[in-house]
């Protein structure tokens, strides 16, 4: 079992970004720096939703 987060820009799905590790207190610290990176590349209109991936 994965945490993934989909990156959605203006309704449509653009990429799926995956931490490296699954330990929330870094998952926390990788989303808030992934988010600002995100926001300069695709403008303000960024949503984040998390999704569980099954292996």
């Amino acid at each position: 079992m994965k945490i993934v987060f989909d990156v959605t820009v203006d309704g449509k799905v653009k990429e799926t970004i995956q931490p490296q590790t699954q330990r929330l207190k870094e998952i926390h610290s990788f989303i808030k720096a992934e988010s600002s990176g995100l926001i300069k590349k695709y403008g303000s209109n960024v949503y984040l939703n998390r999704r569980v991936v099954y292996n």
